[in-house]
């Protein structure tokens, strides 16, 4: 633990562009780079629990590869209805490694 942070993955561990699933705290959380930064939404698509870490990035937002739902990293809400959002985890990552916040 690092200040309310979890250590979740090594820094090489989360590509560019592609979800990675991680387990903090007992949660099941999908990472995401983009454009360099990473993002952390629950690892679990609203529509029918598909794990979301399966998907890929694409616009900024994390895509669901089995019906296309997509979420943006930035506040999880869903592209076409922004009531829909899924959680998101703040990211701190230094020395090679990633931490995420969770309320645990």
């Amino acid at each position: 633990m690092n200040n309310g942070f979890t250590e979740a993955a090594s820094s090489t561990e989360v590509k560019e562009g592609r979800g990675r699933a991680v387990m903090v705290n007992g949660q099941k959380i999908a990472l995401f780079r983009h454009e360099g930064n990473v993002f952390a939404l629950r690892d679990s698509c609203p529509h029918q629990g598909a794990p979301l870490s399966d998907g890929y990035v694409e616009n900024g937002c994390a895509v669901c590869v089995y019906h296309e739902w997509r979420f943006h990293l930035k506040d999880g809400a869903f592209d076409h209805n922004e009531l829909i959002k899924l959680p998101v985890y703040p990211i701190k990552e230094e020395n090679g490694k990633i931490f995420v916040g969770t309320n645990e």
